[in-house]
């Protein structure tokens, strides 16, 4: 049975049936349950309701069911009230994770069929799209089309209002997403390996690279250093922009060849226990900057030097784009950066949040400015990934070259 044939009757079923053992977790016991106890006290008398994603090949599993259970279980439920939690699987034959007494076999949401919801419900996505519920294994949610599953929500959503008696679905995306921003020291500790393995691929692909070889070729020598330190995921189809391409913020195709006197740039990052790296480096194929391109280049480099040093608690990304962006503008290239300077990185590498959110320490940001000189057929970008401190910001990639001596020393020197 589908769980979802049967939500009416699961909040009667959550707190009357006695065969369903949950006790607050232990906040101590693990971060998932503390993490689940800070949600829990947020729900009033609701039921929040919390979708792995369906059963398939591969299988990721939805991002909000991951930071609240550390689960990898298709086709799963967790459901909370403020008194407890519980997860819904299966037959109900898997071991209990930690922080759960149970697993309760699916079919058992159907107990108490007839029984109605009189508090509210708690869906992530609220009242525009049930997104965690209809999430598609593997989808990276930023580069989605958010309405692409709409008729099949639209429909749960009807099914659901003409079955429950007094509705009141109220969207938990947004409570999820405060909590997700503030990462706690189990999440640093997978997003620095992510960037590990991101950074030690990347080097080893730089010192790999010559003019002549496909950007494509370069691509799959990144990727299999990923595989071989253990990254999971792709956190986004890389980029790899030789030249032209360079110039094109989210080329992907990575068809042509790098070229002698053109610049590369390659936009990339690892997945790791369910964290995404996301860094970004130019180089140039031969191994030498010419004199424009070293003024390009320079110019980038202090304007990421410029947004870094605004990094702060109480400042945002919107005022960290402004500094990078003036610095450019400083230095003669007003209008050719077409993107913002950062982005929030967890679960998602475009992680939830708000670029209006006042930055507080344990906040993972990137800050990546670019130039774009199409008529030139030059593209710079230079990205890291820093965790706000009470004082400023720690770069969790400043081991990875990025000067202009560094990169030079750094490019083809596996064949030297």
């Amino acid at each position: 049975m589908h769980p979802f044939r049967c939500l009416p009757g699961l909040l009667a079923l959550l707190v009357g049936a006695a065969t369903l053992r949950a006790e607050p977790p232990d906040p101590g016991k693990s971060p998932y349950a503390a993490r689940r106890v800070r949600l829990q006290a947020q729900l009033g008398e609701g039921l929040a309701l919390v979708h792995s994603g369906p059963a398939a090949e591969p299988f990721r599993p939805d991002n909000d069911f991951l930071y609240l259970t550390g689960l990898e279980w298709p086709d799963a439920v967790l459901a909370m009230t403020r008194d407890g939690s519980w997860i819904f699987e299966g037959d109900g034959t898997r071991k209990a994770p930690e922080g759960f007494k149970e697993v309760t076999p699916a079919d058992q949401l159907d107990l108490a069929a007839g029984r109605y919801f009189t508090e509210g419900l708690w869906i992530p996505g609220g009242r525009y799209e049930f997104y965690s519920i209809f999430n598609v294994p593997g989808e990276k949610r930023e580069f989605g089309d958010p309405f692409e599953h709409a008729e099949r929500r639209e429909k749960w959503g009807q099914d659901l209002k003409s079955r429950v008696e007094y509705p009141n679905v109220r969207a938990l995306e947004h409570r999820l997403a405060r909590m997700r921003l503030v990462k706690d020291e189990s999440e640093l500790a997978l997003l620095r390996k992510a960037l590990k393995i991101t950074g030690d691929s990347l080097v080893a692909a730089i010192s790999k690279a010559k003019p002549g070889m496909k950007e494509r070729e370069f691509q799959r020598v990144l990727e299999q250093g990923y595989l071989d330190g253990g990254a999971e995921w792709l956190a986004f189809p890389t980029i790899v922009g030789s030249g032209m391409n360079g110039t094109m913020v989210h080329y992907t195709e990575n068809g042509e060849q790098l070229d002698r006197n053109e610049l590369v740039v390659v936009d990339t990052g690892a997945e790791f226990g369910g964290y995404a790296a996301d860094i970004t480096r130019t180089f140039p194929a031969d191994g030498k900057f010419s004199k424009r391109q070293r003024v390009v280049y320079e110019a980038v480099l202090a304007a990421q030097k410029a947004g870094i040093a605004a990094i702060k608690p109480g400042t945002t990304l919107l005022q960290i784009d402004a500094v990078a962006r003036r610095t450019l503008d400083d230095l003669g290239f007003e209008g050719k950066m077409p993107h913002l300077t950062g982005h929030w990185v967890g679960l998602q590498v475009h992680d939830v949040g708000s670029y209006a959110t006042r930055l507080e320490p344990g906040m993972v940001v990137t800050v990546e400015p670019g130039v774009y000189l199409g008529d030139e057929g030059i593209g710079v970008r230079i990205e890291d990934v820093f965790v706000v401190t009470k004082d400023g910001a720690e770069n969790l990639s400043a081991w990875i070259p990025k000067s202009i001596d560094e990169i030079e020393k750094l490019v083809g020197s596996a064949a030297k």
